[in-house]
C-alpha cells in the first residue's frame, strides 16, 4: 500500500508539472482560456495588464480559487482524496510558478491549440489516474452538486467552464476562443487515453454451430482464453452459444483466420476495449 501510495505521489507532481508546462508555455503566451482556474486567471492577468499595468500571476489566482474550496471540501470527500487534491492544487500553484521561467511560444495557434491540449491532456490525466485532482471548476462542481443534488457535477462544469471561455472570447477574440475549445477537445482525450491505459485491445464475440472446435483451437493456437455463455437467436428461437475472446489489436488478423478455416459461417462481432485488466493483458 505504501509503495502504491508513494507511485501515486510521484504521478500527481508529474502530472502538475506537464500541465503547468501547458499552460505557461503555450496558453497563456496565446491568450488561450480553456476554462479553468487558469483560464481565469489568464483573463484576469490580462485586464489587469492593459488597465492598470500590473500582472497577476496564475499560481495566485489558482490558489486563492482553491484555497476556499479546499477549506469547505475538507469534510465532504474521502480523506485519501482529499489529501491528493490538496497535493494537486498546491503542487499545481508551485509548477505554475515554476513555469513562468519556461520559454515561451507564441507562434502558429495551431500548433499552440495541439501542444497546450497534449501537455495539459497527460498531466491532468496523470493525476486524476492516481485518485488526485488540481482543483479549478472541478472541485467547485463537485461541492456545488454537493449543496444542490439536482445539479449534476457535469452539468457544474459545463457552465463554470463555459463562463470561463465565454470571458476569454470577449477579452482575446472569437479567433482565440474557437481554438481554445478545441483544445479543450484534446485534452479530454488525452485524459480518456491515460485514465484508460492506453489499452489497443479487441474482444470478439463469436456465434458458430462449430463453437467447440473453434474455442479448442483458440485456446492451443491463439493462447488466448475464450468464454462460453448462452444465448437465443430471436428470430429463429433457437439455443446458440456464444464465444468471448479478448485478445491484443495485432492479434485480429490471426483470430479472424481460425475461425474463418472451421466456420466461414460464423458470425463474428468485434470491438475494441477501452482497458483490459487481469492475466495476460494489463495488472490490476
Amino acid at each position: 500500500m505504501q509503495k502504491q501510495y508513494d507511485t501515486a505521489i510521484v504521478y500527481i507532481l508529474l502530472g502538475v508539472m506537464i500541465m503547468a508546462a501547458g499552460v505557461e508555455m503555450f496558453f497563456a503566451p496565446s491568450g488561450f482560456v480553456a476554462g479553468g482556474a487558469t483560464g481565469l486567471g489568464i483573463v484576469l492577468n490580462e485586464i489587469a495588464t492593459k488597465n492598470f499595468g500590473i500582472s497577476v500571476p496564475l499560481w495566485l489566482v489558482n490558489i486563492l480559487w482553491d484555497l476556499p474550496l479546499l477549506i469547505l471540501a475538507r469534510k465532504k470527500i474521502g480523506k485519501v482524496f482529499f489529501r491528493r487534491t490538496v497535493l494537486g492544487c498546491v503542487g499545481f500553484s508551485v509548477a505554475l510558478f515554476i513555469a513562468e521561467f519556461l520559454p515561451e511560444y507564441k507562434g502558429d495557434l495551431i500548433l499552440v491549440c495541439l501542444f497546450g491540449g497534449t501537455f495539459v491532456g497527460i498531466g491532468a490525466g496523470l493525476v486524476l489516474r492516481s485518485m488526485g485532482a488540481t482543483g479549478g471548476t472541478d472541485l467547485a462542481a463537485a461541492l456545488i452538486h454537493k449543496m444542490i443534488p439536482k445539479i449534476s457535477v457535469s452539468q457544474c462544469i459545463f457552465v463554470l467552464d463555459s463562463v470561463i471561455i465565454l470571458l476569454g472570447m470577449v477579452v482575446f477574440g472569437i479567433e482565440q476562443g474557437m481554438y481554445a475549445i478545441a483544445s479543450v477537445y484534446l485534452t479530454s482525450r488525452w485524459v480518456n487515453t491515460i485514465l484508460q491505459g492506453g489499452s489497443f485491445s479487441k474482444g470478439a464475440f463469436i456465434i458458430s454451430k462449430k463453437w467447440q472446435e473453434i474455442a479448442s483451437v483458440l485456446l492451443e493456437q491463439a493462447d488466448r482464453g475464450v468464454t462460453a455463455f448462452y444465448g437465443r437467436g430471436l428470430y429463429t428461437n433457437e439455443e446458440k452459444e456464444i464465444l468471448l475472446c479478448v485478445f491484443t489489436a495485432n492479434e485480429l488478423v490471426k483470430i479472424k483466420e481460425i475461425v474463418s478455416e472451421i466456420d466461414k459461417s460464423a458470425f463474428v462481432l468485434v470491438t475494441d476495449m477501452a482497458e483490459v485488466l487481469g492475466e495476460g493483458f494489463h495488472k490490476i
